[in-house]
């Protein structure tokens, strides 16, 4: 199974997000991989310090380098070798992140990385309507992550935030498990740890975690969907409408 966490943003709420995650499935002594394809690379960095330190369980933490080609083949060591893939992706490395999002069963995108501004979000799911032009069978969650000290407004404009990108993306569910930030989330990330090696360990946030991972152990295992035909030829639209831009351009130049 190949899950891309996205979010267009450089903080480590995401990789903390898909580092807990790669561990769950650790745990449940799956082989997995989580790859890194972030500016920032906070999941890169959290593998190394894990790794220098001897923390166990091990986990396979890579960058980059030969990441398209080990997706796009499907005989590659990375997708035969791994029973799971968990990718970090912020969007900066396209060609990385489309790859990801082509390759794909399952795009975890939490709520509070959908960037403000409708002309942002519509850019958004014009670039998911398309990546589904390659990948009809992708499966998009969309994650409430709510404040644990915001008060009942702002938890009602997070859960708000949720079910309005879901609603707008052909296809997206909202996902039944919220998760709730964890104050000292960062202190631990950037220790090497994750939400399962605390002493004594959070219960609320690793069965949080935990069922995050077996709800989209679910959704991945769904019956296929048939791509939705108006996003696909929305999609078709605007690909058109690129290329004539593009040679009107070249014309007039």
């Amino acid at each position: 199974m190949i899950v891309t966490i996205f979010g267009d943003s450089t903080r480590a709420d995401r990789s903390i997000l898909a580092a807990n995650l790669a561990m769950q499935s650790t745990l449940l002594h799956h082989k997995v991989a989580l790859i890194d394809i972030t500016s920032e690379h906070h999941a890169l960095n959290w593998g190394n310090l894990r790794g220098a330190n001897r923390i166990k369980p091990k986990l396979a933490v890579f960058g980059t380098p030969g990441l398209r080609a080990d997706l796009e083949n499907s005989r590659s060591f990375l997708r035969t070798h791994y029973r799971d893939i968990i990718i970090d992706a912020d969007g900066m490395d396209s060609l990385n992140t489309d790859s990801a999002l082509i390759a794909s069963h399952v795009l975890v995108i939490p709520a509070r990385f959908v960037q403000d501004g409708a002309s942002n979000q519509e850019k958004l799911i014009q670039h998911l309507e398309d990546v589904r032009l390659f990948n009809p069978a992708l499966r998009i969650v969309v994650v409430d992550v709510r404040t644990i000290s915001a008060g009942s407004d702002a938890e009602k404009r997070e859960i708000e935030m949720a079910r309005n990108f879901a609603g707008a993306v052909s296809g997206a569910s909202v996902a039944e498990t919220v998760l709730h930030e964890q104050l000292n989330a960062r202190r631990t990330f950037d220790a090497g740890l994750s939400v399962f090696d605390n002493e004594p360990i959070n219960e609320r946030a690793a069965t949080e975690i935990g069922n995050l991972y077996q709800e989209i152990v679910k959704i991945n295992d769904l019956p296929a969907l048939a791509p939705n035909s108006l996003a696909v030829s929305h999609a078709i639209q605007r690909q058109i409408h690129g290329k004539l831009t593009k040679n009107v351009e070249t014309l007039t130049s």
